[in-house]
């Protein structure tokens, strides 16, 4: 048995019929070159396999009676294939559209919480041949760096590595309520007894906080400073998927001109793409939209942990500026100003009061609600979340990944996602929302589109007077 972390056990208390928190792993594959057939049923077979390697996918969520402490994971070797891996084929002519329909549709339904929470799809039909495996993985399991991980134990970096196969280890007996009962009751001595550390080292945090704010120090956006826009409507089941692909050399081309990282290039185009949708549809609000954009606080120790390990940075997207390259800047600035706070006071206190879930839950999520049914604007507008895939090429029983593309979940209060994922020299940027408030959301990724050709021709035209 392992105990959740407080982070994870949030993804799980959180979850709601509307407010899945499972992410999307996306696989899109060339078999061209495959040495086994490349086929749902064969898949199943790669499946089994992976599940003896991989032992997150063996793990069964086990709550204690009442919610009394965190969940438990145990291990099972009780799994269904047939539940876990799946097969559909998109509709004529299988473009990127039918395959972001087809995507929409798996994510609109949640995980089986009696099984081990992930399923794979094999998607056929898809145009030049080729395949796309969609990982459903919930968040419990899994951030964006473990994310990756296991894509690095999926895929190698030689078209001729394959694995080996063995046997599915034996489960663990399932824990009763009384086992459950005790442990829990174990667990809330120890948290009451760390408590007093705790609530000191916020102190000394509030403490370093005030003093930066005295001396002028930048600040990161505050919660409900947004304002309120269509993305704001309730949260139903139902998910709208898209995505867009771009060259990973462009968008640090435009980083170099305005002296931005990777991240802070993306939330630019985010932001263009949002303003140009309100723009669409007479909305644009004088205040600038927010965004909740996660980092990881992963230490060298927790490389190989399984789970999240994040922190969370509030920046204002200056969506109240009309031109993109001020955009950029003033966008630079609010990350800066966002990071430089984090790093400041106490990157990991936002992990370590997240064992406190009971607390943490009451004050970032119960409390929200209340707070945006008062004022009737969102705690934040936008999550944008960013992930530095491989750099070379990944390989599957020599069948090239061919384009790897992520999503994230919504939050109740927050509307849209956009999560882009580096792979090989390029970086998809994919977008959700609700099609309730969202009727069009290849409109936001045009608007990605369109806000990068903006900043790169402001970026030729820097580097023209520079060199002139």
């Amino acid at each position: 048995m392992r105990r959740l972390s407080g982070a994870d056990s949030l993804f799980v208390f959180n979850e709601t019929p509307t407010s899945h928190q499972h992410t999307l792993k996306i696989a899109v594959v060339d078999p061209t070159h495959a040495n086994v057939p490349v086929t749902a049923d064969a898949l199943r077979d790669q499946i089994r396999e992976a599940v003896a390697l991989l032992e997150p996918l063996r793990w069964r969520l086990v709550r204690a009676p009442f919610d009394l402490g965190h969940p438990w994971w145990v291990e099972t070797a009780d799994l269904d294939l047939d539940y876990h891996v799946r097969q559909v084929r998109v509709s004529s002519p299988g473009g990127d559209r039918e395959l972001a329909a087809c995507v929409s549709e798996i994510a609109g339904v949640g995980l089986d919480r009696n099984r081990p929470l992930w399923q794979v799809w094999f998607v056929d039909g898809l145009a030049n041949g080729e395949v796309a495996y969609v990982a459903k993985i919930h968040h419990a399991l899994a951030d964006g760096v473990t994310s990756g991980m296991l894509l690095a134990e999926v895929f190698s970096d030689l078209p001729t590595a394959t694995t080996q196969a063995s046997d599915l280890p034996r489960g663990e007996p399932m824990p009763g309520r009384a086992t459950l009962s005790r442990l829990a009751l174990i667990e809330v001595a120890q948290m009451l007894a760390r408590l007093p550390g705790l609530l000191v080292r916020t102190l000394r945090v509030a403490f370093r906080m005030r003093t930066r704010r005295r001396v002028g120090s930048p600040r990161p956006a505050k919660a409900f400073s947004g304002p309120h826009t269509p993305f704001d409507a309730p949260l139903t089941a139902n998910r709208t998927f898209a995505f867009a692909t771009f060259r990973l050399a462009d968008l640090k081309r435009v980083g170099r001109a305005f002296d931005a990282t990777v991240t802070e290039v993306i939330a630019a185009l985010a932001s263009g793409a949002l303003r140009r949708y309100l723009e669409e549809h007479s909305a644009v609000p004088d205040a600038p939209l927010s965004a909740a954009i996660p980092v990881s606080v992963r230490s060298e120790s927790e490389a190989r942990d399984w789970g999240n390990r994040v922190a969370t940075l509030f920046v204002a997207l200056a969506t109240d500026v009309a031109d993109p390259a001020e955009r950029l800047v003033a966008i630079r600035r609010n990350f800066r100003a966002a990071r430089a706070e984090l790093e400041a006071t106490d990157p990991r206190l936002q992990h370590a009061w997240s064992e406190y879930w009971r607390i943490f839950r009451l004050v970032t999520f119960a409390m929200p609600r209340v707070v945006r049914a008062l004022v009737h604007r969102p705690s934040y507008n936008v999550i944008i979340s960013t992930v530095r895939g491989p750099d070379t090429p990944r390989f599957r029983h020599g069948a090239r990944l061919a384009r790897m593309i992520s999503m994230g979940p919504l939050i109740e209060g927050i509307g849209v996602n956009f999560t882009a994922w580096s792979y090989s020299g390029s970086v998809a940027i994919a977008a959700m929302a609700c099609p309730e408030a969202v009727a069009d959301i290849w409109a936001l990724t045009d608007g990605l589109r369109g806000e990068l050709d903006s900043l790169m021709l402001a970026a030729e035209s820097m580097s023209g007077q520079s060199g002139g």
